[in-house]
């Protein structure tokens, strides 16, 4: 009984660890200035300036990200959020993707991965929760579940 106890310990240790390193170094506190536009030609700032608020980093490329595509997806039809894709291509290419997956998420390109690392991340998929000022409060680094989003989002907003 004792050595299956330990092991469990021992994996949720590990898992908050390495939740830890994932997240070492993104951004908290003012998100930077997002200066680009989004595919609809907006400025994407103010749609996350009050939260709760998500901002997603994704890429076209990335397995994680498409499973994670429907959470993202119902999330993103109840709270604000702007969504990043990360080295996925030119606009067009950008926006045919979107249309072939049916996600209808207000998308900036970060073609040359600037915006990824104005906001420290260096590996996709990277959520981070505003809360009611406009204030990253929470990121994460991985697969989230949609009721890991939406938790963190009402956390967020308590903040």
């Amino acid at each position: 009984m004792l050595k299956k106890s330990a092991f469990y310990i021992f994996a949720v240790l590990f898992v908050f660890a390495g939740q830890f390193l994932a997240t070492r170094g993104l951004v908290t506190g003012q998100p930077p200035l997002i200066a680009q536009t989004t595919l609809s030609n907006r400025n994407p700032m103010p749609l996350v300036a009050k939260g709760p608020a998500l901002i997603y980093f994704w890429a076209e490329w990335c397995g994680v990200c498409r499973g994670m595509q429907g959470n993202i997806s119902a999330v993103l039809r109840d709270i604000p959020g702007i969504t990043i894709a990360v080295r996925s291509g030119n606009d067009r290419q950008l926006a045919e993707y979107l249309h072939k997956n049916k996600l209808e998420w207000t998308a900036v390109n970060d073609q040359d991965g600037g915006i990824s690392q104005q906001y420290g991340v260096q590996a996709v998929p990277a959520l981070f929760f505003l809360n009611g000022q406009g204030h990253i409060v929470f990121t994460s680094a991985g697969y989230t579940s949609e009721w890991g989003l939406r938790l963190r989002l009402w956390l967020s907003g308590l903040l």
